[in-house]
Formats: structure tokens, C-alpha cells, sequence
């Protein structure tokens, strides 16, 4: 027997109680949560959920009951088989934060990752908000990003190009490796 992952998308009108729901269904069936994000954007809460189970008879097993989960939670929920996260990920790379900050304006997202993507790096996490600025009442803008920058591919470079779409576009930018001294 080998671990099965599956990822589960799930989107509902927010509420108390709805992560609870969803992981007691998921572990009362022999599953666990691997890793998760989840957040409410508007009024409605989302989950992206990777769930690894003993074999693949449990992931059946929660696909058949899914219907019973959506119908009480009133989440709607949409499975997909993946690979373990652990093979997927094998390649040698710098794990590196990126953290940018300025006024809101259109297109900061578009031109943050155009630009990561030109290098070739992955990005495997990014979050944005916005926000009132203290005192001034002006929107500010924040985006929080994770990218695996690969062999061929510098930190140097990552920072060089950011710093140049900073002085472009009024950012502030900041990339940070992530990898330990030791490696």
C-alpha cells in the first residue's frame, strides 16, 4: 500500500464552523490534511485542501461521500487526484519570500509574476490585500509570495529583476532566501 493524495477545492457562503466540518468528514474517513489554504474573500470562504489517505480505496470512499458533505455544509466541492507532493518536488532549488508593498494600483499582481515567471521560477504560494493606509486613508497594497527559484536561476537575479520593476512601477520589494545556512 501506497499514501493517495487528493486536492480538494471548496467554495460556500462563509460561516463558523465550516473548516470543522470538513476536516471531521476527512479524518473520520482515514484521511489527513497535508496542507491547506484557506481564506474569506467577499462573503464567500474558500479552502484548497490537500488530503492524503493510506490508499486509494479512502480517497473512493470520500469522493462517494462528497455529495452528503456539500448538501450540509453548503460548500461546493471538487476533488482532484494529484501525485505526492514530496516526488513532485524533487528538484534542487532555492526556496525564496518575496514581499511587495505600495499605493494599489492595477497590474502590480500581473507585473510581479510576469516578471518571476520571465527567470523560469515557480511560484508556489502568493497572497495579496489591500488595505487603508494609518493616517492618510490611501489604499495600500500588499502581495506575499513563496517561489522555488531553480538551479540555472539565481537569488541575485530574482532580486535584480524585482528591484527594477520596484523603481519602475513605485514599489517597495523585498526577496528573502529562504534556505537554511547549512544548505
Amino acid at each position: 500500500m501506497s499514501t493517495a493524495y487528493l486536492v480538494l477545492t471548496a467554495l460556500g457562503p462563509d460561516r463558523p464552523g465550516l473548516v470543522a466540518e470538513l476536516t471531521q468528514f476527512l479524518t473520520s474517513r482515514g484521511a489527513n490534511v497535508e496542507e491547506s489554504r484557506m481564506a474569506i474573500l467577499g462573503a464567500e470562504f474558500g479552502m484548497l485542501v490537500l488530503v492524503s489517505a493510506p490508499d486509494d480505496d479512502v480517497l473512493t470512499a470520500i469522493e462517494a461521500d462528497l455529495a452528503a458533505v456539500q448538501k450540509k455544509s453548503g460548500l461546493t466541492i471538487h476533488p482532484r487526484r494529484t501525485r505526492s507532493p514530496h516526488d513532485y518536488r524533487r528538484a534542487r532549488v532555492v526556496p525564496c519570500s518575496i514581499v511587495v508593498e505600495a499605493l494599489d494600483q492595477p497590474g502590480i499582481v500581473h507585473n510581479v509574476t510576469a516578471a518571476v515567471h520571465a527567470l523560469g521560477i515557480n511560484i508556489v504560494s502568493l497572497e495579496t490585500t489591500a488595505f487603508n493606509a494609518p493616517f492618510t486613508g490611501g489604499i495600500l497594497f500588499m502581495l506575499e509570495a513563496r517561489v522555488d527559484v531553480p538551479e540555472g536561476r539565481t537569488v541575485a537575479q530574482l532580486r535584480k529583476t524585482l528591484a527594477e520593476l520596484a523603481d519602475k512601477e513605485g514599489l517597495d520589494v523585498e526577496v528573502r532566501s529562504l534556505a537554511s545556512a547549512s544548505g
